[in-house]
């Protein structure tokens, strides 16, 4: 090829390449011209301009444009890429605020063609979306019909609930149920009319079905939005108590849909629930504030009982509502079977500790309070959750397991009367042995020679040991029912006498009489004269003495049933069988008299 062809060749080529790169400058221009123009038309105010909208669209890369142009990745591709999946996420935002504002207008036939103008914006979004789509996967969401829908619902529910919110106070509400639903039926028939268009023309969406599930969904939608503001509306600081029974009380009197009923029954029983969780916390947290302190009374209870005691009421109130479909979706939060497993074990674990606290330190006034008259009613409670946690029908399974659990702890605290006597008995036994082990005399005062007169007085030891087993108990007892009395005494009499006798065997203490000199017996501790068992008798008197004195208020029935107790047969039996004893006929004869010991 001659060197001057050569030379316009190359120029040629160069020219043409030029003329390549000045031809893609010009559409990346108009491309972004387009991309600014959508983008601006994401932050009017007013309806989108479908017929600038459509222009701009055309003048968007299409699919194979990239290929066209021989370079699959070129910069301009890439250049145009992000403001293109940007433009694209305006037009959704775009779309989805207007929608929105939409919703939030009043029912009329202008929001009906306002909503026609903007669903025709749909198609278009959707060419976008596919052009965004082929550069930056992820640009842009899909707008179904089932969006446009979930969105309308959703404002328009939050209308309707601003408009129940204001009714809540007064006594309209009911009739500001049947206003919302009457204005809903009159703009559903267009509304779901344009949304089925587009569903029809959307074979990406969501599919909705015909016009009767349409109704349904909208209506279900609704009112889901609906329930969920009002909850909103109440707030942590409302009354959600006062608030279901207001809105379940509309709802029982006015004829509603199916949909409505179902979604505002289903908040009544949410706030239910948060209204039983909230005083439970509060009640359950000033119990436990308390449990370290506070003593109770023969007027009144314990602070920290009577607290324990309003956390069962709201609990057995919840349990013995009927479980319909609604309650089966339990809401956020611990289940009722919860909270009374939790106040049960927290019941049971106070009362055994202050149970233990009181007879370690010998309050025995505290601990027949206590167990006397603090924890009877408790038990009362227990019983009747226990009885409802177990007839419930638990459908699921933590709640059959907490169930189970329940009714253990039940029998524990059922056993707690006559365990916590048995403690009580085993600390009388305890405090009148220590009593008798310090101050009952032994030696020469239990062998005195019978003297012209019999003791008419009792030792100073009995009244001493008799007084601070007794005293605090009689003194704790006091005003309780004679019902209430009678076991706790019954204790402390059996376990003080038990005790006496008790030691005196264990002092190996014989009593008869002796004449003319001392009578040594190698199995016995120390020998006791017949004045020593008459001065017995005189001791074991301050019993009877305690008991019929008028301060304690024992009534007559109280004190015959005492004075009949097994110990004191026992008592009478061994100090007859003492005073009794048969006199040697011959003092020289040295023989073991028949004598009775306690046994």
């Amino acid at each position: 090829m001659p060197f001057a062809l050569q030379r316009l060749r190359a120029t040629l080529l160069r020219l043409h390449r030029e003329r390549e790169q000045l031809l893609r400058a010009r559409d990346c221009a108009r491309h972004l011209q387009a991309v600014v123009r959508l983008l601006r038309s994401g932050f009017s105010a007013g309806s989108l301009s479908l017929q600038q909208l459509h222009g701009d669209l055309q003048l968007c890369p299409l699919r194979g444009a990239a290929l066209r142009l021989d370079f699959p990745c070129s910069r301009e591709t890439l250049l145009l890429a992000r403001p293109v999946g940007l433009a694209a996420q305006h037009l959704d935002a775009t779309i989805e605020m207007q929608l929105r504002a939409l919703g939030r207008a009043p029912a009329s036939l202008g929001l009906t063609s306002q909503l026609a103008e903007l669903l025709l914006a749909l198609p278009f979004y959707l060419t976008l979306q596919g052009h965004s789509l082929s550069f930056v996967p992820g640009a842009a969401r899909p707008f179904p019909a089932a969006r446009v829908l979930h969105l309308l619902a959703a404002e328009r529910g939050c209308q309707v609930a601003d408009r129940l919110a204001e009714a809540l106070g007064g006594s309209g509400l009911q009739e500001q149920l049947r206003r919302q639903c009457d204005q809903e039926r009159e703009l559903l028939p267009g509304l779901l009319g344009l949304v089925g268009g587009v569903a029809s023309s959307d074979s990406s969406g969501l599919r909705l079905g015909g016009p009767g599930a349409l109704w349904s969904q909208y209506w279900t939608l609704l009112w889901a939005a609906c329930a969920k503001c009002l909850d909103l509306h109440v707030g942590p600081w409302g009354d959600p108590r006062a608030v279901a029974q207001q809105l379940s009380q509309a709802l029982c009197q006015a004829s509603l849909p199916q949909e409505c009923e179902k979604e505002l029954l289903s908040l009544c029983h949410s706030l239910f629930h948060r209204s039983l969780t909230c005083s439970w916390d509060q009640g359950f947290c000033q119990a436990l504030g308390s449990a370290l302190g506070g003593q109770s009374s023969p007027a009144s209870p314990s602070p920290t009982a009577e607290l324990l005691q309003r956390l069962f009421p709201p609990l057995l109130a919840s349990l013995r509502q009927p479980r319909s479909e609604l309650s089966l979706c339990q809401p956020a939060g611990p289940t009722p079977v919860a909270l009374g497993l939790c106040t049960l074990q927290t019941t049971l674990l106070w009362v055994l500790g202050r149970a233990q606290q009181h007879l370690a330190a010998w309050a025995p006034g505290s601990f027949l309070l206590l167990t006397q008259k603090d924890l009877p009613p408790l038990l009362r409670a227990v019983e009747a959750l226990s009885s409802l946690a177990s007839e419930a029908a638990c459908t699921l399974e933590v709640e059959q397991l907490l169930g189970l659990e329940i009714q253990k702890l039940t029998a524990k605290m059922q056993l707690l009367p006559k365990a916590s006597l048995s403690l009580f008995f085993q600390e009388c036994y305890k405090q009148a042995t220590q009593g008798l082990r310090l101050r009952m005399p032994t030696g020469r005062y239990w062998r005195l020679r019978l003297g012209p007169e019999h003791p008419s007085d009792a030792s100073e030891y009995a009244r001493m040991v008799v007084y601070s087993v007794l005293e605090p108990v009689l003194q704790g007892l006091r005003g309780l029912p004679p019902e209430a009395q009678a076991p706790a005494l019954s204790q402390a009499l059996t376990a003080t006498l038990g005790a006496w006798l008790d030691h005196i065997l264990a002092l190996g203490i014989r009593f008869r009489a002796v004449w003319g000199g001392s009578v040594w017996w190698p199995h016995c501790t120390w020998i006791s004269s017949l004045q020593g068992a008459l001065q017995l008798k005189q001791d074991f008197g301050v019993v009877r003495e305690v008991l019929e004195q008028e301060r304690w208020g024992l009534s007559r029935e109280l004190r015959q049933t005492l004075l009949s107790l097994s110990i004191f047969q026992r008592l009478d039996g061994a100090l007859l069988c003492l005073l009794q004893q048969p006199l040697p006929k011959n003092p020289v004869q040295r023989r073991p008299p028949r004598c009775c010991e306690f046994l």
